[in-house]
């Protein structure tokens, strides 16, 4: 089961779980091995009809027209502004896309997209939330490939395969890649915890909230609600391969082409290596030679135990790797040195913000 030997928040038991007992240990397992969470608050949307890659096309950042059954593309939608509504996974299927949007944003998400409904041939209906496991680290595609063999390290991110896992209809998706690989396991929510079970039957170690924010971090990849704000812009959090340069027109494009051409992009999201364990707040204020130079957006410590690591907004000329910064904390600081992202890719695992099919860094 996978509430079973779980610590939770108090008075929020459909939450996932906080940990399993250990969040050291559980963080540290998929550096070299793979873990296994409960990704049930990742709302999924169905739509259907002719014209359903069309309008996602037209409303979001990426190449979507072209995809092919199987395939998939993380892309972005955003406001007139080019701020941040959400990140999503779209799935193209042989009759349909399923949008996998952030945890709590996918009621958001759909209000947002009928908006833009007039006589397009589409519909949009609520896929379920539950019935969704996350499978990360070094070795999750060894593992998967021990219940249904394939080349599993192979599938790009949102691109998916349906398969049978330990007797179990499940279909696999490539995911940020937590640790090196990560996989979106989407089921029958009645079938979630033989799934689970057999993935943890299979090597997996159960991991709660705790060890994937130390993961999240560590590869750099951003959060709703943390790096993903209508405060940003997709540059900023460093969206770049959910970007077509090429695609035309979609809600918020003449401003995201107008940043790149004529580079306003003032900050970027950044890595930071704190020394020590100590970790600053969210807002905590990012100094060089005692100025302000940005703000500090999440931190945890890191998945090996020894340090804390933060990802944060840059100012643009203080963004590059290498550069000594400070961290405002309580009441003094603490040294930090900006770090490449992602901080550890230990099966090699390419980020899913590197450029795009068709774009280049601007």
């Amino acid at each position: 089961m996978t509430k079973a030997g779980g610590r939770f928040s108090p008075g929020e038991p459909e939450a996932p779980p906080l940990s399993f007992g250990d969040p050291d240990r559980e963080a540290a397992a998929a550096l070299e091995g793979s873990v296994v969470a409960d990704r049930s608050g990742l709302g999924r949307i169905r739509m259907s009809g002719k014209d359903r890659q069309d309008l996602l096309h037209r409303l979001s950042t990426n190449e979507i027209k072209s995809l092919k059954p199987g395939e998939g593309a993380l892309t972005a939608l955003l406001t007139s502004r080019g701020r941040i509504i959400d990140l999503l996974h779209a799935l193209a299927g042989e009759s349909d896309l399923t949008l996998i949007a952030s945890d709590g944003n996918a009621a958001r998400v759909r209000s947002w997209l009928e908006t833009y409904i007039f006589r397009e041939e589409v519909a949009l209906e609520d896929a379920g939330a539950g019935g969704c496991l996350g499978l990360y680290g070094a070795a999750s595609a060894s593992l998967l490939d021990r219940l249904a063999r394939d080349n599993w390290s192979s599938l790009p991110v949102a691109h998916h395969r349906r398969s049978k896992l330990a007797g179990l209809e499940v279909r696999v998706a490539g995911t940020f890649p937590l640790a090196g690989l990560g996989f979106l396991l989407l089921c029958d929510p009645g079938n979630t915890s033989a799934l689970w079970d057999a993935l943890v039957a299979a090597g997996a170690v159960p991991a709660g909230s705790e060890a994937l924010e130390r993961l999240r971090i560590a590869a750099g990849v951003p959060e709703l609600g943390k790096e993903l704000t209508e405060d940003q812009n997709p540059w900023e959090a460093a969206l770049d391969g959910a970007i077509s340069l090429t695609k035309g027109c979609y809600v918020g494009q003449e401003v995201v082409a107008r940043l790149r051409t004529y580079q306003k992009i003032q900050r970027r999201l950044g890595g930071l290596e704190l020394e020590g364990d100590e970790l600053p707040a969210s807002g905590s204020s990012i100094l060089f030679a005692g100025r302000e130079v940005g703000k500090i957006t999440s931190a945890a410590r890191s998945p090996r135990g020894a340090n804390g690591l933060a990802l944060g907004f840059l100012q643009v000329d203080h963004a590059g790797p290498g550069e000594a910064v400070e961290v405002s904390h309580l009441s003094g600081s603490i040294p930090a040195r900006v770090i490449d992202l992602p901080f550890r890719s230990p099966a090699g695992g390419a980020s899913p913000f590197l450029p795009g099919r068709d774009s280049a860094r601007g």
